[in-house]
């Protein structure tokens, strides 16, 4: 007699997923029907035709600058866990994850992707999947200190001080985790607060994921997790400049910025409809007038065409690699579904990206 359970999970996953279909259509056609009312679909076409080459070939190579600093991240963090892969696993880890990224919601096929590679790689699931809380949080930060780097220069006019609060208190939070997972002792003086039902899990949970990152392996971390999201950002601002918006560089590199945040919200299908309602609401309910509807789709458009890359790139790399060890389909978590910290991992690294910004970062 088979178990019911799954059935209504699987039903709530269905319903998700509807809803998620059901939001960025419903953006998507509120968007056409803006543009087409303002400027007609002849404008769009007409910008597209004359976008700039020397800028949409920059968007790209910020892509893959994003991509390696994400790896040169993520190889320092697994190296100060005892972890040691070549750069060629890592790099092909990192891109056949973003290539299954552009089919799931935030950055949970990247994450999930990277945490069972490697973790069947050593046989080590919960060192794998500590490796990626940590750099969730460190990317947290990172994002962070971008987002008020940029504050001067027009993040505060058009992302608003509560966006700019959420941004820092997500920070906030992630500096205390790193605090808390850097010592053995505090994870475990903190896991023993928690009620008494969940305290046994909680404790080794912390003993698994606490220690072997000292405070200046972090440091290195979030160094590189700042030009990852900037470099992210970035590739908004040479979308603009392809596009042949007229703002200084700056301020499209702030606007860049609260896109990359608010996509990795998974409220809608690899944030379609997110990112241009949100370029759209920064550049032209938010601006002065002189940015369209048209020129500001046209901007996230760009940026999520040059992104897909390095996605393809992956997509490439998992298709012609002979990879022995590779299942026939590579299940995100299956071989970490035993093990309570990699799951744990996995939900955790999820909801943070889900509730601030790093992606790929």
């Amino acid at each position: 007699m088979t178990d019911p359970t799954p059935k209504p999970k699987s039903a709530r996953r269905g319903w998700l997923l509807a809803l998620k279909v059901l939001v960025t259509l419903s953006l998507l056609g509120w968007l056409v029907r803006q543009m087409v009312l303002r400027d007609g679909v002849d404008a769009l076409l007409e910008r597209a035709s004359h976008l700039s080459p020397v800028w949409v070939v920059a968007a790209v190579a910020l892509h893959f600058g994003s991509a390696s600093a994400g790896v040169l991240r993520w190889r320092t963090l697994l190296t100060a866990r005892g972890i040691s892969q070549p750069w060629s696993v890592l790099f092909r880890s990192f891109f056949v994850g973003r290539f299954l990224g552009a089919f799931t919601p935030s950055t949970t096929g990247l994450d999930g992707y990277r945490l069972w590679d490697i973790g069947r790689r050593t046989n080590d699931y919960t060192t794998s999947g500590a490796v990626i809380l940590v750099e969730k949080l460190v990317g947290l930060v990172g994002m962070a200190t971008v987002c008020l780097a940029l504050l001067p220069f027009g993040l505060l006019e058009r992302l608003g001080m509560i966006g700019v609060l959420v941004a820092v208190g997500m920070a906030s939070v992630a500096l205390v985790g790193l605090f808390v997972l850097s010592s053995p002792a505090r994870a475990s003086a903190i896991a023993r607060l928690m009620p008494g039902p969940l305290r046994g899990r909680a404790t080794k949970l912390a003993e698994a994921l606490a220690g072997g990152i000292s405070m200046k392996t972090l440091a290195i971390a979030l160094g590189l997790g700042i030009v990852s999201h900037a470099c992210l950002s970035a590739t908004f601002a040479a979308s603009g400049l392809a596009v042949g918006i007229a703002l200084p560089p700056l301020a499209l590199l702030a606007v860049g910025n609260a896109i990359v945040i608010s996509v990795l919200l998974p409220v809608s299908i690899g944030g379609v409809g997110v990112r241009e309602g949100v370029a759209v609401a920064l550049l032209v309910s938010a601006g002065d007038g002189t940015v369209t509807t048209t020129d500001a789709m046209l901007l996230a458009l760009v940026g999520y065409l040059t992104g897909q890359a390095p996605a393809l790139v992956g997509g490439a790399w998992l298709a012609l690699s002979r990879d022995g060890a590779r299942p026939e389909t590579p299940a995100l978590a299956s071989p970490a579904a035993s093990s309570p910290v990699a799951s744990s991992t996995g939900i955790a690294s999820s909801t943070l990206a889900s509730n601030s910004a790093i992606a790929s970062a």
